[in-house]
């Protein structure tokens, strides 16, 4: 396990620079001094009735992000092709539309120069009530993850999903014992279960990384904006913190980064591991709305979207348009490093942000390395995802002023304040909550986690 941190301040942390960068498929540097678009995407319904259908849309999809890029002169891009549920359950599909698209990029590369890679997000479509671990869900996951690697991939992704029943159950219920029992307990044991299997199988491929999506993404969306709350914006960035425990397992197990944008706690990562990471912020509008949109590009090495379906804009295909706007952002990073202008910038994406709401507050570099540093002087992942949340706590509280919560949630912060203070040690946990939870959710099996 990660005992120290990979920087020794937080001023060290900038987008474009990673202590241990990557150099993968069409000579793409990441985390070497240049930021880089990852655009992703995908398709409509409908395009999955048959695989020459699915390829093919893929082949035209892909198409139209390069044709874009050498259109606008840019000579670097990474596509991130998430599987949709089909191309897991028929064992050649995944692999068929990584082969094309890789094939495209080959093209691009000996035409036009253009440096690329390829992420391949596979589904994780592992069904709760059939079991996480012995099921023929998991293998064609896995066989997924082999496939797109043997086919050409160069990163390979997954957004896990291990302790959602139990933590989607106590969201909406302001189970605090639940959501640490899932964050804490279930979903570390299925992140180390699930990556010990995709690093064994990953060939050439760079096994790359795991997000929260399942979790705290789902706490943020709920939070939703300043009017409309529907959970505690408090409670969404203390579990943000706390899910960074669960992602840094993967890397404890074998990936390397970069890791996938939706993983907005990567930039805890980052300060943890030193590996490349990729962001979404901004251009995560078209499929929710958030309250990070500047500050999540403060230390990313490519700067990305969240998943756009592929349809027709009037200047093109969607997914061309957003990787023009990816591009534009990209720039202004780089032309920022080359003229010795990015800690300026750095700190206008900060600022800009930072005091908007407790999620932005978290994810500032010099917040998070305060969530890393705590995460790191724990010794099991119970016990960091203890010490992220009250270290997240205070940091809330230090700022309590600028950020002018409602008064509901300021008493609300100190209610769970006092749940963490006195949370209970981890074997009692495991033993109340399992009896619990196995009676109030339907899906939960303790076989699934080892308990």
């Amino acid at each position: 396990m990660f005992s120290q941190l990979a920087y020794e301040r937080p001023d060290e942390i900038l987008f474009g620079f990673a202590k241990h960068p990557l150099n993968y498929g069409f000579r793409l540097n990441v985390g070497k001094g240049s930021v880089i678009p990852e655009v992703k995407y995908i398709l409509k319904p409908g395009f999955e009735r048959s695989q020459e259908l699915l390829v093919e849309e893929y082949k035209k999809t892909t198409m139209a992000i390069m044709e874009r890029i050498v259109n606008l002169g840019f000579d670097e891009v990474q596509l991130d092709t998430e599987f949709v549920e089909p191309m897991v359950t028929n064992k050649t599909w995944g692999g068929s539309v990584i082969r094309e698209q890789k094939e495209i990029l080959q093209k691009y590369y000996n035409e036009y120069g253009v440096k690329s890679g390829l992420r391949a997000t596979v589904a994780d479509i592992r069904r709760f009530e059939r079991g996480l671990r012995n099921d023929k869900y998991l293998d064609m996951v896995l066989d997924a993850v082999q496939s797109s690697a043997a086919e050409g991939a160069d990163l390979l992704s997954i957004e896990s999903r291990g302790g959602q029943e139990v933590f989607s159950y106590s969201l909406i219920r302001n189970d605090l014992t639940g959501i640490l029992f899932s964050l804490g307990i279930l979903a570390p044991r299925d992140v180390r279960f699930l990556w010990r299997e995709i690093t064994r199988i990953s060939r050439k491929a760079i096994p790359a990384g795991d997000t929260a999506c399942a979790l705290a993404n789902s706490a943020m969306v709920l939070a939703d904006g300043l009017v409309n709350r529907r959970i505690p914006h408090t409670l969404a960035a203390i579990i943000r913190a706390m899910s960074a425990v669960r992602t840094l397992a993967c890397y404890e197990e074998g990936a390397r980064g970069p890791g996938k944008d939706c993983a907005y706690e990567n930039v805890i990562i980052k300060i943890i591991t030193g590996y490349p990471i990729s962001m979404e912020g901004k251009t995560s509008a078209p499929a929710h709305s958030s309250l990070v949109g500047n500050i999540s590009a403060a230390v990313c090495d490519l700067w990305s979207n969240e998943t756009i379906t592929v349809d027709d804009f009037f200047s093109g295909k969607t997914v061309a348009a957003m990787l023009e706007m990816l591009c534009y952002d990209t720039s202004l990073m780089k032309e920022s490093i080359a003229s010795g202008n990015s800690k300026s910038l750095q700190q206008l994406l900060i600022n800009s942000d930072k005091y908007r709401d407790p999620q932005a507050l978290v994810l500032s570099p010099d917040n998070a390395f305060r969530i890393a540093k705590a995460i790191v002087s724990a010794k099991t992942d119970y016990d960091r995802v203890v010490a992220a949340a009250i270290e997240s706590i205070h940091i809330i509280e230090e700022e309590i002023e600028r950020l002018r919560l409602p008064v509901v949630e300021i008493k609300y912060l100190s209610s769970v304040k006092n749940f963490f203070e006195n949370a209970p040690d981890e074997d009692r946990l495991v033993d109340e909550a399992s009896r619990k939870y196995s009676e109030r959710v339907e899906n939960f099996k303790k076989s699934d986690y080892e308990l």
